[in-house]
């Protein structure tokens, strides 16, 4: 990577770099705010799981693709708070998912040594939102469906000031936390190849182009199963033709 683009790179990230070397961490869960659309306790033990992660390995700036790399085993609101504060994300091909369905965070820098931050069991009686102003309120609200607009106003107010006060608590209280080493994957490439779709006429990256009597198709042109990435998680789309050729290996 060119000394120009890392100090590309480098500048983007500025203001959520300053925020992790100050342990800001409501600035952070802020930022993350912006792309998740709304404040929550996972977002919040996203942030705060990425923040002591990044702290442990001495990482407060991501200066290259590939310094460092984020392995995520679920889909939620937990993975946004991940993205914001690592920089790492899916377009940048330093983040990874497993669906496993499980609140955890590892985070590794290139040489394969990393943390494991996975959320303990009885994490919830920790982060218990105890302000007894919410608790009759939300009792008035929410179990009982009564109050007036500005109750409701109220509770969404005395909630996300919850989402707040719980990244003050200590990480060691909420995570288990453990030094790992992992195989790291290849340094992502910036440089991807495409075919043109012969029946679309759409590019596609030469990783997922389908050969088929010596033409090159897309995956949907092609009739091929794919995967799909939804709120349920990891899913496998119905091949809609028979077998097919991909890269000269046949799939049944």
């Amino acid at each position: 990577m060119s000394t120009a683009f890392r100090g590309v790179r480098a500048d983007a990230r500025n203001e959520i770099e300053r925020k992790i070397a100050s342990d800001d961490l409501a600035g952070l869960l802020t930022k993350t705010g912006e792309i998740h659309g709304h404040y929550c306790i996972s977002s919040s033990l996203g942030v705060m799981a990425a923040h002591h992660a990044m702290k442990e390995l001495g990482i407060e700036r991501v200066e290259e693709l590939g310094q460092v790399f984020a392995i995520v085993e679920t889909n939620n609101c937990f993975s946004d708070g991940v993205q914001v504060v690592t920089g790492c994300t899916f377009g940048n091909k330093s983040l990874i998912y497993r669906d496993y369905g499980k609140t955890v965070l590892t985070l590794l820098k290139g040489d394969g040594k990393g943390i494991r931050v996975a959320t303990k069991t009885k994490s919830g009686e920790a982060l218990k939102n105890r302000n007894q102003e919410f608790v009759k309120l939300h009792h008035k609200v929410v179990t009982k469906s009564e109050g007036t607009d500005e109750d409701k106003e109220h509770l969404l107010e005395l909630t996300k000031k919850h989402f707040f006060d719980v990244l003050s608590i200590p990480a060691e209280e909420i995570f288990n936390i453990e030094r790992v080493e992992i195989d790291t994957p290849a340094k992502p490439s910036l440089n991807i190849n495409s075919h043109v779709c012969t029946k679309c006429g759409e590019k596609v990256v030469v990783t997922k182009a389908v050969r088929k009597d010596e033409k090159m198709f897309c995956l949907p042109c092609a009739g091929a199963e794919y995967y799909q990435l939804d709120w349920s998680g990891i899913s496998v789309g119905e091949r809609e033709i028979g077998h097919y050729i991909m890269d000269n290996k046949k799939v049944d």
